[in-house]
């Protein structure tokens, strides 16, 4: 068999591989570097090309290199951060990108809402902060508890003024002949007789009057029924 003739008369040179084919390409900059710092291989069926990089930012050293370009090294993902064990403190210890992970109040990580321990009125609203580098807190303050009565609801949209987890009722079951002359209230409220005054049962309602002894019921007693919030 006749070897091919190439231009000018003269043979083509015919190289066996044993490999897979190397490709010259060009990197990031579109043009062969002169001098190769850095290869970066890239199997594509059977083929692998060479990419020659002008400077090591166009081309990382190496495959693993690449993949962890922009990671800030050791496969984290805050630039030039080096990885400890995360504690609660604003920030990145563990170079995760996430200041603070792990750390948590009610189910709600830091900088989230949080609401304070108590019951009704006294539970406020507050965010989830670095109580110590080892736990986070709620920064809301449970407020006291009130047992005065009240026509209103609290701020935070509860009637339980008096924190002990109950509904409050819409009138006080506290008759005038309870309270002390300095205390004495414009009005009182006892359950009917064999009534507890639960919700939706009658309540008699009348006048308060100091007197030189305490408090006293004056005029006309009122029934009124006891509704609960």
């Amino acid at each position: 068999m006749r070897s091919p003739i190439g231009v000018g008369g003269r043979r083509p040179l015919l190289l066996a591989l044993s490999g897979p084919l190397l490709l010259a390409a060009a990197c990031s900059s579109g043009q062969p570097a002169s001098t190769v710092k850095g290869q970066q291989q890239a199997a594509d069926g059977g083929r692998m090309a060479i990419h020659g990089c002008e400077s090591d930012a166009a081309c990382p050293a190496t495959p693993d290199a690449a993949a962890g370009a922009g990671s800030g090294g050791a496969g984290g993902s805050t630039p030039g951060c080096v990885p400890s064990p995360e504690v609660c403190d604003g920030q990145d210890n563990d170079c995760d990108g996430v200041a603070d992970n792990g750390f948590s109040v009610q189910g709600t990580p830091v900088g989230g809402v949080c609401y304070s321990s108590g019951y009704g009125a006294c539970i406020s609203v507050g965010r989830v902060v670095c109580a110590s580098a080892s736990a986070a807190g709620c920064s809301g303050v449970s407020t006291a508890a009130d047992d005065t009565f009240h026509t209103v609801a609290a701020p935070n949209g509860s009637w339980d003024w008096n924190c002990n987890n109950n509904i409050d009722r819409k009138y006080p079951l506290a008759a005038c002949e309870s309270f002390t002359a300095s205390t004495c209230p414009g009005q009182g409220w006892k359950p009917e007789p064999g009534l507890a005054g639960d919700c939706g049962e009658s309540l008699i309602q009348q006048s308060c009057s100091a007197t030189s002894t305490g408090c006293a019921s004056t005029g006309q007693p009122v029934t009124v029924t006891e509704g609960c919030r």
